[in-house]
Parts: C-alpha cells; structure tokens; sequence
C-alpha cells in the first residue's frame, strides 16, 4: 500500500510515527512545502529571540527518515490532487500516485486587509524563513509594534523585547488573551508584563499603515496613532484549504473530518490545522499531534475513534506561567471559585459538580491534572483543595 502525507508539521509526523509503529511494509512518503526535517515550529520564536539557532529546534534528522524507511520529498510544494486517478501533483510538474493519502498541510498566518499591510517591514511569523527575515530586518531598528494579544502575539512581542527592541502590543479587544483569559486573569497578566517592559493599546483597531519618518506610522480607528520600525501581524491562522477545495473535498473553516479522521473522500484523511471537526478548527500544537497519530492509524486499518479533544493552553512569557483549559466562562449554571496566593491566580469553573473550565496564572502545575478531570467529567469532590494546588500549593 502506497501512502502519502501531504506536510511535515506536527500533525503529519504523528501520523508517519503511527503508521511505522504499527505497519513496517507500507510505502510511505512524506512531501512538505518546507525545507529540511520536521521542526518545532512553536520553537520558532525562541529563534526569533535569539535564545536558540535554527538546528537547535529540529525535531527530526534526516536519520529518523531513512531508518523508517520514510521518503520525505521537501521543499516539494503540492497543488493538486486527483481523487479519481488517485495521484498529486506538484509546482515542478512532477506528480506521484497513492492509495491513501493524509493532509496535514497546516496553515498559513492571516494578514488583515490593512491599507499598506504589504509595506516593507510588515510580518507575520510561523516558520524559521519568517523568523529569519524578522532578524534580518530588524538589525539596525528600535521599536517593535505587535498586532494581536493572542498567544503568538504575546509570546512573540516578549521575544522582540528580548531583542532590544522597545516593543508594544495592539489588541482590538479589551484584554490579553480575550480567547483563554477572562478579564481578572487577564488584568494580572499584563500588570506582570508591563513591569517587564511591555506596552499595551488596548481596544484599538488598526484602519491604515503609511511609510513616515523613516519609518512606520500605524493609524487606528480612534483616531490615535503610533510610530514604529516594524509591523508584526499576529492575527490568527487561515487553514491551507485551496488544494483540498480545488480536489473537491468537503471544506468549510477547515477540511471536514469524521470520527475516524476521514474526510468526504473515504480513502483521504486529514489533520491538525488543516482539519475540521464538529465545526471545530483547534490551531494547537499538542492537538495537531493528536489528530496526526489518529489519522495515521485509521489510514492503515486501525480504526481509532476521535471523539474531539478539550481546549487547552498553555504558555510562558518571560517566565510568567499561563495556563487556560475547557470553557471559561461563567454561563447559566457555571459557579466560578478563585483564589489568589503567593503572587499566583486560579479559577474555576463548574457546572454540575463538575470541572468544565480553569485559568492560571503563575504556575500551571496542575494543568495536565486539570485536563484529565475535563476529560473525564467526573464530579470534583473538594474545589477548595484543588484551587489551592493550582496556586502552587502542595496537597
């Protein structure tokens, strides 16, 4: 049997694992728009803040391909694929045949239709090519501008202050994380980041950027306006759905999956940031993973169920530990209980007795513990004790 995996990323190495792990004679081929191995493409910020080199965040060798008797044809950009012949094509006229084949092929940063987003010295970031360009423009600047609060946002605004650049956040929204904290967390966060050197503009909407002053003038609907050397987009992600919509594969927000990771093609599967599940796009690392190993079992006949997968995250920003898991909101029949203990934050939300959602900030040592009880959803016997390990306290 011949598979193919379309993307190298954290969905499509967990499918090649699984399928090696439980299959040792199937043709298996890898082809990835990138250059070179699989990386760590959440590590890729810590490239951008000079705190590690490029190899340092690879995660593959070309090693682990060969002695898995895995084929990985990379940069290889694919731009079609042809259910009824089952074959892809690629941008240098090549193609190759398969039986099943996997899409991970990711997805791309979102840029706004700002006026002048295609100025020089506006980014975004999500490979090391991106980083590097960053880096290489960014030599002989001072100032930073970050639009978007979010996650990469944060974390990428913290690494371009590790830089030297005198940098400041743009958030449309009225907090930090508007998707994982509620306001209280959020308000700690940044009273924590801003003692470290971080600028906030909060509830702006950014209307146009114009070359001025040498530099970069970015105007918001307020009227108010900042300068600034560089533009770092952080807006969300767009899943890559062009090949998949053009193969005339069942699209929405995502490429449509079922239980079995399957898409409306029977013999073509899909995961990670690509894939769509109950009207669900994750966008996370760990659950791109997730999605991989199961798509990569299923294409090979062991059939595993995928039943979704809790929304959780977790991140440090300049040492400050954050962590968000299940639904964080205090809707008809949610109690929320919160403590605040040395310097730390914990919130939880519960609902039938039950654990649907928790916040942290300033240590996240309870958060795969947090996880599983979601998971589960079993009734919590002491709410009490277990926001006190959530503030670092030992039970």
């Amino acid at each position: 049997m011949k598979i193919i995996i379309a993307g190298n990323g954290a969905a499509g190495i967990a499918a090649a694992e699984a399928i090696r792990e439980n299959d040792q004679a199937c043709e298996l081929s890898i082809f990835s728009n990138e250059p070179g191995p699989h990386y760590s493409r959440p590590r890729v910020i810590e490239y951008l803040g000079g705190k590690v080199a490029p190899d340092k965040i690879a995660i593959k060798s070309p090693e682990y391909y060969r002695k898995n008797n895995i084929s990985l044809h990379s940069p290889a950009d694919i731009v079609s694929i042809d259910t009824e012949a089952r074959r892809i094509s690629l941008s240098d006229s090549q193609s190759a045949g398969f039986d099943t084949l996997i899409i991970a092929m990711g997805a791309n940063s979102f840029l706004p239709p700002v006026e002048g987003s295609k100025l020089e010295g506006i980014f975004t970031l999500r490979t090391i090519a991106d980083a590097s360009a960053i880096i290489d423009y960014s030599r002989d600047k001072k100032k930073a501008l970050v639009i978007g609060a979010g996650l990469l946002g944060l974390e990428t605004a913290s690494n371009l202050s590790h830089r030297g650049l005198e940098t400041s956040v743009v958030e449309v929204a009225e907090r930090l994380l508007p998707r994982q904290l509620d306001s209280d967390a959020a308000q700690i966060l940044q009273g924590r980041l801003e003692s470290q050197g971080l600028r906030f503009l909060l509830s702006r909407q950014t209307t146009k950027i114009e070359r001025k002053g040498g530099g970069l003038l970015v105007s918001f609907v307020d009227g108010s306006s900042v300068q600034t050397d560089i533009v770092l987009f952080s807006a969300g992600v767009r899943s890559n759905l062009a090949v998949a919509q053009k193969a005339g594969i069942l699209c929405e927000k995502g490429v449509c999956i079922d239980g079995h990771m399957r898409t409306s093609v029977p013999f073509i599967y899909a995961a990670g940031d690509v894939a769509q599940f109950n009207g669900t796009v994750y966008g996370l690392w760990p659950i791109a993973r997730e999605q991989g190993k199961l798509a990569g079992l299923n294409a090979i006949g062991v059939e595993t169920e995928y039943k979704g997968s809790v929304l959780s995250t977790k991140l440090k920003v300049t040492g400050i530990d954050v962590a968000s898991v299940g639904a964080i909101d205090s809707g008809q029949g949610t109690e929320a209980r919160t403590l605040t203990r040395d310097g730390n934050f914990a919130r939880l939300f519960i609902k039938d007795q039950k654990i649907s959602g928790g916040i942290m900030v300033g240590d996240s040592g309870s958060y795969n513990q947090l996880q599983a009880m979601i998971r589960e959803g079993k009734p919590i016997p002491d709410p009490e004790a277990l926001l006190f390990s959530m503030t670092g306290g030992k039970t």
